[in-house]
């Protein structure tokens, strides 16, 4: 079975702010929706329209202006000054703009780079020596060095200052360095801590060159969108002021990879930045030296910044080769030796696999079986690893509980690293198999969507997409939002790149939709013209040769079983419907008794032909279905079918339930016979002066029995729900029943509360998911005597006395 998702909605919608905010701003209900649940109604302009005036001064940041006049003073020395940065594009980035910074007030500055697999993350002291060796008098760390006490401490001892400038998490002892700066440090003032490590690089350039740090900021936004910071607050001012700069980069080394990587001519937005340019700075670092990222971003000679930039790509393209082939092999190892319906962390490990790239396979290997991951890269006698999570499984925690087994481990809730030793791999993964089985539920296991809102009354046209990309740039903390769309009905389908991917044309109310699902081979055959769908997706604004269209990037499809809303809606009739009988009906109702007439049809068509209002009652779907196409066969179709009360001058109300009065009509119609006496009598009472056409028969009363075999479950529909789960299945999805278990959804959901009322089965609700379980039942039961059973067997009876009585009834 294909990959499937819970739909949940995120956190409620103030209404009062979603009212204001529509009404200030003049926007599409949806999207004022949206921002509310993001922003405040006196935010939204600063929210949708940031500038360069809503940076924060850098002097607010604790540290900055010492930092500042230390760094004058060594520049006023000429001293040697380092820059001691990550391997990552984060720390790249930094390195390249506090550089140039430097180099525009005459420093004598460099960098170092540390290597990813000898060094690792961080300062070290054989760095530090190296660095004071060739007679550097301060270090400046970028994205890094708030935990390096010691190294810190050594760089002191070697007559070296040291100012430190980094955003990951300040531990309980930080080091002895002259200036920290950090917007994570206690009793921070500062209006803004979410900085990326180039974004804390950023501040102290801007104090000290001002403005002209600005010209900086495509560097910036790369760094802001790699390191996956909240794209809110300062961040949001930085990626999007910075993605401008970006398009019109003066930087050699940046308009070499922006060709290299063929988005020469697009428009580059933050996707651009993090999946095609941000990946090749990091390709260097993961397979070699992060070092040529620096001399690209610094390069002043266009040859230079060319053949770094190709060398880049190419490094990239090896990355993939590699990351392909260790994903190929990792799948192949879940799918032949992980058994994970009793795993729930996949832990593999190679002799073959590049320690650089396992970290993004972890990635992809999480994302495919939505289980926490670890890829082990062995060596002599021990291996390397990186870890990935999922929401609710702390890695770090399983982590420190396995420690034992460990010889080092860090990171945070969501990835981190390990060295291990070879003959504690098999102990390790049992015992962090065993962790989870306390944490992790099987519902854990199951990927969520989350959706944003719910596309009902709005229309969903350009202006509107229009107004969901001002919410750009988006990343974390601001995700491009998800809508649900439903009840769509599928129009066209087309095929594309080979059955890879689908387009789907469907409608809603007289609305027009263009849907895009990629890889969804496995959908083809599921979406049929006709079919009835609910789509997940984000709203995209597409153009090609100058013309816009909107599309339905779609995430998720769920294809509805036909006439799911039908059978719905007859099975809470039956069973929830409480009203009280009127009786009978009104003498002053005109009655006009044509019962068992050969063309009901014929006569439908008649009065829908006449100079008055006419409403036709329709119950059963063979009915309905036969009226429409004698209507449409005699090209007739100035009429409207409505699922509930409407008053259109010729309607078809399928399925009535309790109505408001129909004295909006003429001529009231019951085509066949009503499923419930109280419908029938309600609706006569209050029918007064009205007339009321009976043009139903006893032949009719079949098609309503077989509408009730369609949801009423017999003894093997139990046996195959019980079968079921006797058979490890555990998770039963609410808009899946149908594809699960080959039942109509609403039998399904008698059987399992009929089960669950006498106590055969354990049943738990969250989203869109039954958790199952069966019981030991010590005696034997008798599933009819249930609540459930009891009302749907004195439902049907009554029916059948009621038709019965109805079609023979004088009136």
């Amino acid at each position: 079975m294909p990959k499937i998702y819970r739909w949940v909605f995120k956190n409620e919608k103030d209404p009062q702010t979603t009212d204001k905010i529509q009404q200030l701003y003049g926007l599409p209900r949806v999207v004022a929706e949206i921002l509310s649940s993001k922003v405040g109604a006196e935010e939204v302009n600063a929210f949708l329209n940031p500038t360069l005036k809503d940076l924060h001064s850098p002097f607010l940041l604790k540290g900055i202006k010492e930092a500042k006049e230390l760094i004058q003073k060594h520049v006023y020395l000429h001293n040697r000054i380092t820059i001691y940065g990550d391997y990552d594009v984060d720390g790249i980035t930094a390195t390249s703009v506090l550089y140039m910074t430097l180099k525009k007030l005459g420093a004598n500055v460099d960098y170092y780079i540390p290597e990813r697999l000898t060094e690792g993350y961080g300062i070290n002291e054989e760095a530090i020596d190296k660095i004071a060796s060739q007679g550097s008098k301060l270090i400046v760390t970028v994205d890094c060095g708030i935990t390096s006490v010691e190294e810190v401490k050594r760089a002191k001892t070697l007559g070296m200052d040291v100012i430190i400038t980094d955003h990951h998490s300040v531990p309980k002892k930080i080091p002895e360095a002259n200036v920290v700066i950090n917007p994570h440090l206690p009793d921070i003032k500062y209006p803004f801590c979410d900085l990326a490590g180039v974004g804390v690089a950023f501040k102290l350039c801007e104090a000290l060159i001002g403005k002209e740090a600005y010209e900086f900021l495509d560097i910036v936004a790369i760094g802001t969108i790699a390191d996956i910071v909240p794209l809110i607050g300062e961040n949001r001012v930085i990626v999007k002021e910075g993605l401008k700069v970006l398009n019109k980069t003066n930087n050699m080394g940046l308009k070499a990879l922006i060709k290299v990587s063929g988005i020469e001519n697009m428009l580059i937005d933050e996707y651009h930045v993090g999946f095609i340019l941000a990946p090749r700075f990091n390709a260097a670092g993961r397979l070699k030296s992060a070092e040529a990222g620096v001399r690209l971003l610094i390069s002043e000679n266009e040859k230079e910044a060319q053949e770094i930039a190709e060398y880049l790509n190419n490094e990239n393209a090896t990355r993939q080769q590699i990351e392909s082939r260790i994903l190929q092999e990792a799948i192949k190892k879940v799918e032949e030796s992980i058994d994970l319906k009793n795993e729930k962390v996949i832990v593999l490990w190679d002799e073959n696999w590049h320690p650089g790239v396992i970290g993004i396979v972890a990635s992809r290997i999480t994302e495919r079986y939505f289980r926490p991951s670890i890829l082990i890269s062995l060596n002599e006698g021990g291996g390397k690893g990186s870890a990935r999570s999922i929401e609710g499984f702390n890695l770090y925690n399983a982590l420190d509980y396995c420690k034992d087994y460990l010889i080092k481990y860090g990171g945070h809730e969501m990835a981190a690293g390990i060295i291990i030793d070879k003959n504690n791999i098999e102990a390790f993964k049992r015992e962090i198999n065993k962790y989870a089985d306390n944490i992790l539920t099987e519902i854990d296991l199951i990927p969520v969507i989350k959706i944003d809102a719910s596309v009902k009354n709005d229309k969903i046209d350009i202006e509107t997409a229009k107004k969901i990309q001002m919410f750009k740039p988006f990343g974390n903390s601001n995700p491009r939002p998800t809508f649900l769309l439903d009840n769509l009905t599928v129009s066209k389908v087309f095929s594309l790149d080979g059955d890879k991917h689908i387009k789907i044309i469907a409608q809603k109310n007289k609305n027009f939709y263009e849907l895009m699902l990629f890889d969804a081979k496995e959908e083809k055959d599921k979406i049929k013209v006709g079919s009835v769908i609910d789509v997940v997706g984000s709203i995209e604004l597409n153009s090609w040769n100058g013309i816009e269209s909107v599309v339905i990037n779609v995430k998720d499809i769920k294809t509805k079983p036909p006439l799911l809303f039908y059978y719905k809606s007859l099975g809470e009739m039956l069973t929830e419907y409480r009203i009280k009988e009127n009786d009978k009906y009104t003498k002053s109702a005109v009655i006009i008794d044509r019962r068992g007439i050969r063309n009901k049809c014929e006569y439908v068509l008649k009065l829908f032909k006449e100079n008055s209002k006419t409403v036709v009652l329709v119950n059963t779907v063979v009915q309905m279905k036969s009226l429409i196409r004698y209507l449409k066969r005699e090209r007739f179709v100035d009429f409207s079918l409505c699922s509930r009360y409407c008053e259109k001058d010729k309607a078809i109300i399928f399925l009535p339930n309790y109505l408001k009065s129909l004295n909006y009509y003429d001529n009231i119609v019951f085509y066949d016979i009503p499923f419930k006496k109280e419908i029938f009598y309600n609706i006569v009472s209050m029918c007064e002066g009205k007339k009321i056409h009976l043009i139903f028969g006893p032949d009719d009363i079949y098609y309503n029995l077989k509408s009730f075999e369609e949801i009423f479950p017999e003894r093997k529909d139990f046996v195959k729900l019980y079968r079921f789960i006797e058979e490890g299945n555990t998770i039963l999805f609410k808009d899946y029943m149908y594809h699960q278990l080959d039942l109509n959804p609403v039998k399904s959901l008698f059987c399992i509360n009929a089960m669950k009322e006498i106590g055969l089965i354990n049943v738990k609700e969250s989203d869109n998911i039954f958790m199952l379980s069966k019981n030991s039942v010590s005696k034997k039961v008798n599933i009819e005597q249930t609540r459930v059973m009891r009302q749907i067997l004195l439902t049907k009876k009554e029916f059948i006395e009621f038709a019965k009585f109805i079609v023979s009834q004088k009136f």
